[in-house]
């Protein structure tokens, strides 16, 4: 006979909430006061779990509320006719010169750079800007979680004295880094959804002036997202890469006599979700089928949302074939839905 234990009242409350999406009458309010009570009791985890588990559309819905839940926290009102207001972290990406020097500088004055923004991402007038004295590189962010951001995020809400998100920073794996900065007492929990191409470029003129290590790319720069979108992004780029270079690792060990017919598989799994397993497999043909491969990577999990199919095996292929690597294949996995 199975044992199995009921599930606790904040699980019961997420299951309630995703039928509830699923016929069409979802509360979005009470979707992210719970989630952000898994994110207080340190249960990212659980919900990144849900999220593999589901539809794409469903799984998109999702973090998009996650996202939201991190990332916006209603401030205390003392007056009960006050209208609410909230503490928003974002981040704007950000680009970076090659062949950066070390130690990173990648500083900012805050003052000057909340007023750059206060004037570039027109942010409604009453809104107090904080802004991370350092540019985050996605080696940093890597190491970071929604959890962190929520709890620094709440903290300001507060209005406690503000902490470093990062301790220290990490030589990027790509030439981006994020600005990561807090609107408080803003009258929405979103974001300014859009900057004009004039905009794009006073902004990077005037942190340029500040932080001599970004490159003059005005036209990367993109409307804010809220921290999370910004923290699996660069995630997904170290994870990525690390995948890419780990394979490249053992396939020059190989025997040359078997690297020169070794397969290499990219393992993509879709179908179930924005946040999914790539790994790859070393496959050699003249092995019987029973075989197997003759080396399989551990499960690299990433955000897949508004990121092309294509690019883990693009960074995988480019960086075999600057070791001499030709024999590729890209093996999308399906799952049925849920």
């Amino acid at each position: 006979m199975f044992s199995w234990t009921r599930p606790d009242p904040l699980t019961r409350d997420l299951i309630h909430l995703i039928n509830a999406r699923r016929h069409d009458h979802g509360d979005n309010d009470a979707a992210v006061d719970t989630l952000q009570a898994f994110l207080d009791q340190g249960r990212e985890q659980e919900l990144l779990m849900v999220m593999a588990a589901l539809d794409e559309e469903m799984a998109e819905w999702l973090f998009d509320l996650l996202a939201e839940a991190a990332c916006s926290v209603m401030m205390e009102v003392h007056d009960p006719d006050e209208k609410p207001s909230y503490a928003i972290m974002g981040a704007l990406a950000l680009p970076l010169q090659a062949n950066l020097a070390l130690p990173l500088g990648l500083k900012v004055d805050p003052v000057a750079t909340a007023n750059l923004l206060h004037q570039y991402l027109r942010v409604p007038p009453g809104t107090v800007i904080t802004v991370e004295p350092r540019l985050l590189t996605d080696a940093t962010l890597d190491l970071l979680s929604l959890q962190t951001i929520h709890d620094h995020l709440s903290l300001l809400a507060e209005s406690q004295r503000p902490q470093p998100v990062a301790a220290r920073l990490h030589p990027p794996v790509e030439n981006t880094a994020f600005l990561m900065f807090e609107l408080i007492g803003a009258t929405e929990p979103g974001l300014p959804e859009g900057m004009e191409e004039q905009d794009r470029r006073a902004l990077l003129a005037g942190l340029m002036e500040q932080c001599a290590e970004l490159a003059q790319a005005p036209h990367m720069i993109e409307a804010p997202v809220y921290a999370a979108y910004a923290l699996y992004d660069a995630q997904n780029a170290v994870r990525l890469h690390r995948l890419a270079d780990e394979t490249a690792a053992v396939w020059r060990e190989l025997d040359p006599a078997v690297r020169a017919r070794t397969i290499v598989h990219l393992h993509t799994q879709c179908g179930n979700g924005v946040y999914m397993p790539i790994w790859t497999d070393l496959f050699d043909p003249d092995l019987p089928e029973d075989h197997g491969p003759v080396w399989t990577s551990p499960d690299v999990w990433v955000f897949t949302a508004d990121l092309p199919i294509e690019w883990p095996g693009e960074m995988l292929t480019n960086r075999l074939l600057a070791e001499g690597c030709t024999k590729f294949e890209n093996h999308i996995v399906e799952t049925p839905d849920n």
